[in-house]
């Protein structure tokens, strides 16, 4: 047994029994990208898996993933060719990419999503897949360049993936306070064309797209942006798109 991977269990479990109380999304996410990266993942998403025909960026709960890689995989369609997505939805068995099973001579599309991820800095990657109470299909997928796991470390990144996603799901699912200010429950939290751009933001369109679309400035849409997630009280894009869809201030 090595120092290491005895160092990297007990910290697992000193995470897992940190999660519970966690209330912040963002701290979340945080605190388990720090541990995994000592195995050498440089990115990590867990996700609800889209029903056939949706996209999978407004079903994420948490991403630390390569900057324009979840805009470009939306947009071209991977998540209807991935295989890891494919593995995921067959097995409740963690896994690693390397072990999914598919012909990328006989499936170019499924080879070209795996040949880009590692063109974005995902060469290896592990995957737990998950299925909640809810009888939603989900999973916790990490990756970089190089990764390097014993058994005895992969099984605690399996429980650590499974106690995660219940944080991940807690976290992302708390409705978030009103800003000062606001009354609660009266009318839309967003003004018209702050639900603009979180829904041009939702089918992965860049800022500057956004910005051609809507005939204002690069720095319009950015304040947009920002005074969303001000008022719905998250840190980034994909958070506060998120959110946006589960108060129903905008729709795909």
């Amino acid at each position: 047994m090595s120092d290491a991977d005895d160092a990297f269990i007990r910290q697992s479990f000193d995470l897992i029994d940190g999660l519970d109380g966690m209330s912040d999304p963002l701290d979340v996410q945080k605190t388990i990208f720090d541990l995994v990266a000592r195995c050498g993942f440089s990115y990590f998403v867990i996700t609800r898996l889209p029903q056939p025909g949706e996209r999978i960026g407004p079903n994420l709960l948490l991403s630390v993933w390569p900057e324009g890689w979840l805009a470009h995989y939306d947009r071209v369609g991977h998540y209807r060719h991935d295989p890891v997505v494919h593995h995921c939805l067959r097995t409740t068995e963690p896994f690693a990419w390397s072990e999914v099973p598919y012909a990328p001579d006989a499936a170019p599309q499924a080879r070209r999503v795996m040949e880009e991820a590692r063109e974005h800095g995902m060469g290896a990657g592990y995957c737990v897949p998950v299925h909640d109470a809810g009888g939603f299909q989900g999973g916790i997928s990490l990756a970089g360049e190089r990764v390097e796991m014993t058994p005895r470390v992969r099984r605690a990144i399996h429980l650590l993936g499974l106690y995660a996603w219940s944080a991940a799901a807690r976290t992302t699912a708390r409705r978030p306070k009103v800003a000062a200010g606001l009354k609660p429950s009266v009318g839309r939290l967003l003004s018209a064309r702050e639900r603009d751009v979180l829904s041009f933001a939702a089918q992965g369109r860049t800022r500057e797209e956004t910005a051609d679309l809507l005939g204002v400035s690069v720095e319009t849409v950015s304040t947009h942006l920002r005074n969303a997630r001000s008022k719905i009280g998250t840190r980034n894009t994909t958070h506060t798109v998120i959110e946006a869809l589960r108060l129903r201030e905008i729709m795909l």
